[in-house]
């Protein structure tokens, strides 16, 4: 393939910026797209394409061309890019991909066999998932309207709202989007709000969800209670939380109060208040490398024991939030123990009046994001 100079710019700019930079790929293409408006949309696609797989194969590439020169890995990557390559000889880590701190503490934590499973999967191109906001309209319907404007779906039997789609299309600027009739959510983070018995869900008369972001389980809680009750959204992160005022409006949930935690004072303020605490904990992201590969080159160790730490203190502190007979709802899209089970088993220890109800791992190989959830209640 014979590129034109300002798209092989582009790419070589951009892998500059994410590799040695340690800028994160989704914000670097996003800028160079903004700041190149002559590209077009299929350069920005071929742009776009490029420098996902050579994130996602990188140590691959870098092997290969037997250089960590950007300039030849990507040389390397056109080069072999329509072969069949023969990867028997080279070894695991270097042809999933994954840079070393990683490899070795999956391993350790799952087992090689497990692991090697799980890498391989995450290494596949995540579907695209969408769902069904049904305080505005039913999955069928929805699935109807978008069929009359060439956008294929199929349902998944074990996610009521969830709708993959079968072909790709632009998907974010359509009538029926701007209209709130769907969300973009994966069919794994689409089972946490389900993770919640309905008998538990339907007596919630206050519901916090700690870990807001940007609020796509925020926005499937409000639409399974009809907007009935009352969802606290926190964040630490004002930007993430005006992004969730803006999805809020257009998804039509009106049961939905946004508090920024700037101090202590906030968590302070809401202690014994809620039946039904959501902690989607900041995390490794092992789970979701299918869509975000940068994961594969930035993760240390280091930083996973930093956030462990950092899983306990809010686990510690915002547990407080939970009424008498309230519940815990742990989340993270890891798939490693330490930030799961383990974490699970710590806070038990140190919180006698916790009892754990049910947990589950869902792990990257079922086909989706991999997620884990802990279900737990406070004993009056």
């Amino acid at each position: 393939m014979k590129l034109h100079y300002p798209i092989l710019n582009s790419i070589i700019t951009a892998l500059h910026k994410i590799i040695n930079e340690n800028f994160y790929s989704d914000k670097v293409l996003e800028y160079i797209f903004k700041s190149n408006k002559k590209l077009g949309k299929r350069d920005r696609q071929i742009i776009a394409e490029t420098v996902y797989n050579i994130v996602r194969y990188y140590y691959l590439y870098q092997y290969l061309a037997k250089s960590n020169e950007i300039e030849e890995i990507v040389k390397t990557f056109f080069h072999y890019k329509d072969e069949q390559l023969d990867t028997s000889s080279i070894p695991d880590r270097i042809k999933l991909s994954f840079n070393d701190d990683l490899w070795n503490e999956a391993i350790q934590q799952l087992g090689e066999t497990k692991w090697i499973k799980e890498a391989t999967a995450l290494n596949q191109t995540a579907p695209l998932v969408i769902r069904a906001n049904t305080l505005k309209i039913s999955k069928q319907e929805l699935q109807n309207k978008l069929l009359s404007v060439d956008i294929e779906t199929y349902e998944l039997p074990d996610v009521p709202e969830a709708l993959v789609i079968a072909n790709k299309k632009f998907l974010s600027q359509n009538e029926y989007f701007k209209s709130g009739y769907y969300e973009f959510q994966d069919a794994s983070s689409q089972k946490v709000a389900h993770f919640i018995p309905k008998d538990i869900l339907s007596r919630a008369k206050r519901i916090i969800d700690a870990c807001a972001g940007a609020g796509g389980k925020t926005l499937h809680l409000s639409a399974l209670m009809k907007n009935q009750g009352q969802i606290i959204a926190m964040d630490v992160e004002e930007k993430k939380l005006n992004e969730l005022k803006k999805r809020a409006t257009r998804a039509g949930c009106n049961n939905i109060q946004i508090k920024l935690i700037d101090s202590k004072k906030v968590i302070k303020r809401l202690e014994n208040s809620a039946d039904i605490l959501l902690i989607d904990a900041p995390c490794s992201g092992t789970g979701v490398i299918k869509r975000n590969p940068d994961t594969k080159i930035k993760f240390t160790s280091q930083h996973l024991n930093e956030l462990i730490i950092l899983q306990k203190k809010i686990l510690t502190e915002y547990n407080k939030m939970i009424n008498p007979n309230g519940y815990l709802l742990y989340v993270t899209c890891s798939i490693l123990p330490k930030e799961n089970e383990d974490q699970i088993q710590f806070f038990l220890s140190e919180n006698k009046n916790f009892e754990i109800i049910k947990h589950q791992t869902i792990f990257p190989s079922s086909g989706f994001d991999g997620f884990y959830m802990a279900l737990l209640k406070k004993k009056a």
